[in-house]
């Protein structure tokens, strides 16, 4: 890793079948992105990503992690690392979609960056919206071939079967279109 590069990146995913209108996880992915560009310093920090996701109404399910992985890998294969961790959070729900590849793609712009924030929302079921929010931090582990990576997840479940959820997840993120043509947006089919 070069001392002077220091790049952070971050990562917005929707997972949901193809559709002629806006899904709600398009809408909520575009609203997060609207709130996060609002202090531009601020928006690669990832207790803001983890403050905005909080701000999502009608969760019903909440948990959250953290946790410093110790990694010893090779020159260049950070980007995989990051990718499979932030794939990883979101294989527990069985997406039926490699995230890993889209992400690794997504980051080999980068380089090999030490901070990395990935929100994966997962809308392969039209009657819940599953979020992931991985938050990583990479630092050298005191060896030159090895670094640690901090990683802080959190993840919450939106239930779009019922009505009054869904209600006020409309007209929350109603006026909202998807981010189609934000360059740290992806849109994955299952």
């Amino acid at each position: 890793m070069n001392p002077f590069a220091k790049t952070t990146a971050g990562l917005f995913v929707v997972v949901a079948p193809q559709s002629s209108e806006p899904l709600e996880a398009e809408r909520i992915c575009s609203a997060l992105i609207q709130k996060l560009c609002e202090v531009p310093t601020r928006n690669l920090d990832p207790r803001t990503w983890q403050n905005a996701l909080q701000m999502v109404p009608n969760q019903v399910e909440t948990s959250g992690i953290s946790k410093t992985l110790n990694w010893t890998i090779a020159d260049g294969d950070l980007t995989n690392a990051l990718a499979s961790i932030c794939a990883k959070a979101a294989a527990d729900r069985k997406t039926g979609v490699d995230l890993a590849t889209p992400i690794r793609a997504y980051l080999s712009q980068y380089g090999e960056p030490i901070a990395f924030n990935c929100l994966i929302l997962d809308q392969s079921d039209s009657a819940e919206i599953h979020l992931f929010l991985t938050c990583l931090a990479v630092a050298e582990a005191g060896s030159s071939d090895g670094c640690a990576i901090t990683s802080t997840s959190r993840s919450a479940s939106l239930n779009l079967s019922d009505e009054q959820a869904q209600s006020i997840i409309v007209q929350v993120f109603g006026r909202f279109g998807p981010p189609s043509d934000s360059p740290y947006y992806l849109r994955v089919w299952p």
